[in-house]
């Protein structure tokens, strides 16, 4: 037989405390510094820019390998990683949009590039591409702190 004894509302209450203090020391430790972010956006803006080149196709592989190097040592270093997705429908139609909303400009700015011969467009789509990025990375940063409790980032 099981003799389970129920605990008192002290013990819950201590109980759902301690929860929340794991799970803010979570968040807290999950999220990335800013440096992240700004390597992020540089590392996007750049893929964009590279397309000012006559021959970018060389090239193109440094930021994408960059982006995988930043994202692993970035996990290493902190040892944990937020996996949050999206829970709302909503938002992961945001989310979605977002995505094509990233391809269209892209292949919109080798368009205009090739057609037009306009070397200039990617180098300042890049900037706006990377300036959103961050922003969008610091948003997320500041959400995630919120969830922490207002406490630093690691």
């Amino acid at each position: 037989m099981n003799e389970n004894s129920n605990p008192t509302s002290d013990e819950a209450k201590e109980a759902l405390a301690s929860i929340k203090t794991m799970e803010s020391a979570g968040y807290r430790r999950a999220v990335p510094e800013r440096w992240f972010g700004a390597g992020i956006a540089t590392l996007i803006g750049s893929m964009f820019g590279i397309y000012a080149l006559e021959d970018p196709y060389p090239y193109i592989v440094f930021p994408i390998i960059g982006l995988g190097l930043l994202i692993v040592a970035t996990r290493e270093k902190v040892g944990a990683y937020a996996r949050e997705f999206p829970a709302a429908k909503p938002s992961r139609w945001i989310l979605v949009l977002f995505g094509v909303a990233m391809i269209s400009v892209f292949f919109g700015t080798i368009f205009i590039r090739r057609a037009y011969d306009l070397y200039w467009v990617p180098i300042v789509v890049g900037l706006v591409v990377g300036l959103v990025v961050f922003l969008l990375s610091e948003s997320e940063r500041r959400s995630y702190l919120a969830k922490a409790g207002g406490g630093q980032a690691k």
